[in-house]
């Protein structure tokens, strides 16, 4: 099975970080100012990972 194959039925990164930026606006009382926050911070947060660990989409596509 190809990683590819693999990713096709996860959600991507920005779907989840959308998920979880909804999630978290809702237990602030669903203000569209803390689900713009909220979603800034949660992908500010996947970039870093990505950036550390070397496994941005880019740098695969070069392997």
């Amino acid at each position: 099975m190809k990683s590819t194959d693999i990713r096709k039925n996860r959600p991507s990164l920005y779907e989840t970080a959308l998920c979880l930026a909804i999630a978290k606006a809702r237990q602030d009382e669903l203000r569209w100012e803390f689900f713009i926050d909220n979603l800034s911070q949660i992908c500010d947060t996947f970039a870093d990972q990505i950036a550390a660990k070397g496994t941005a989409p880019s740098k695969q596509s070069q392997r």
